[in-house]
């Protein structure tokens, strides 16, 4: 079966809502760019895009001149503290804001 949609753009009022599982996500930060990947999504909102478009990939899409982080890539975890990006040993507050989620179909193409 073909699914109808092949890309999404939706927008949340909090990233930190989408995630359960962190360790399973990673922040992109490049000179134009920020972005959150991975699978970590709550189990709700993997089975909705999955509904969608099957085999997706998405990205949380964060404003990059907000972040204050130079480029590269980092790792996340939420502490009792709060979100946090993670690189060369030091810690980086995340805090939570409305962004955008773009969901892309990745299956093979017939």
């Amino acid at each position: 079966m073909k699914y109808a949609f092949q890309k999404m753009r939706l927008e949340a009022d909090s990233f930190h809502a989408l995630i359960t599982n962190w360790v399973e996500t990673q922040l992109v930060v490049t000179e134009n760019s920020a972005r959150i990947i991975g699978y970590g999504y709550a189990y709700e909102i993997a089975g909705a895009f999955s509904d969608l478009v099957l085999d997706w990939e998405a990205a949380i899409l964060l404003p990059r001149q907000e972040l204050g982080l130079e480029a590269g890539e980092y790792d996340l975890s939420m502490l009792e503290e709060g979100l946090y990006a993670f690189k060369d040993q030091h810690r980086f507050p995340l805090a939570d804001r409305p962004v955008v989620v773009e969901v892309v179909s990745v299956g093979e193409e017939d």
